[in-house]
């Protein structure tokens, strides 16, 4: 008699089971939209823009010195020194 009632419970979850994988891979199926399956149209190509390649594409010291020399004043050295010393630390 247990062993009757073991067997027919074993069934149930063997269907139970095979129902829910059924029905969670039908929801899998469901889920994937038209913008993520594969298209039969080749991807646009992009075209290339012109990089600046050369020596003068590579800012120097120079540059560097000529823009803190028009930026740096008298008046603002501490701010910019505090500053400066604030991007170091990071």
């Amino acid at each position: 008699m247990k062993r009757q009632h073991g067997v027919i419970l074993l069934l149930a979850l063997a269907l139970v089971s095979a129902a829910c994988k059924q029905e969670r891979s039908e929801r899998v199926a469901a889920s994937y939209s038209t913008v993520s399956k594969a298209t039969e149209r080749p991807l646009p190509t992009r075209e290339r823009q012109a990089v600046a390649v050369g020596i003068d594409a590579v800012p120097v010291e120079e540059d560097y010195e000529a823009r803190a020399a028009s930026s740096i004043t008298d008046a603002n050295l501490a701010a910019k020194l505090a500053e400066l010393e604030r991007e170091l630390r990071l």
